[in-house]
């Protein structure tokens, strides 16, 4: 069994926040490699651990994905808090500061911890720690996902891309040029033909 000791937006164990997929290798040993969350992430089958990476690399979030007894143990300020179930949880953690997650039952999030917590009877339980800000910069991805998508209705196919930088200029000093397409804070790539006209859009390239 693993012990691992959380330190909120600092550390979880001998995992520290913002440190190289290389050093949190040597840190928790062998990983299974998940290429289902585009390479990003890390498994370890025998603690049913995942370890997720950012786009440079550095350890952003650790999620425990079950409480089989024997496979680890979480701790914070001296007391067990995983696995635990809710009513033990929350007789440690003021409620008050966690958000319920409307789309699953017994689920909730606190962003100044940066902790998330689910006990799922089907699915089973999962509690996710991640660094500091993890989920203010989630937050940001999301609204600029959005804004993208909407302007993204108004591309057309036959379009020049003089024309369609046009539509997408507020978005402009995330356009990155690759062969023939553009693509837009990784989320929306454009697609042109060899006469420079619009073929289609795809989005959500960055976990493509």
């Amino acid at each position: 069994m693993k012990v691992f000791e959380w330190i909120p937006n600092k550390s979880i164990g001998d995992l520290v926040f913002n440190m190289t997929r290389e050093e949190a290798r040597k840190a928790m040993g062998n990983a299974v490699y998940a290429p289902w969350f585009n390479g990003r992430s890390d498994f370890y089958d025998e603690y049913s651990i995942r370890l997720d990476y950012d786009e440079n690399g550095l350890l952003e979030s650790v999620e425990f994905l079950g409480m089989e007894k024997g496979f680890f143990e979480v701790w914070y300020n001296g007391k067990l808090i995983y696995p635990k179930y809710e009513k033990h949880f929350f007789n440690i953690f003021d409620k008050s500061k966690f958000t319920p997650d409307e789309t699953a039952a017994s689920s909730y999030q606190c962003n100044e911890l940066n902790i998330a917590v689910i006990w799922d009877k089907d699915n089973g339980p999962s509690c996710l720690v991640a660094r500091e800000h993890y989920w203010d910069e989630a937050d940001e991805m999301l609204k600029e996902h959005s804004l993208l998508r909407q302007l993204s209705f108004k591309l057309k196919p036959g379009m020049t891309r003089e024309e369609t930088r046009e539509i997408l200029k507020e978005k402009s000093d995330k356009l990155m040029v690759r062969g023939r397409d553009d693509i837009y804070s990784r989320y929306l790539l454009v697609e042109f033909d060899e006469n420079d006209r619009m073929v289609s859009t795809k989005f959500d390239f960055d976990s493509m």
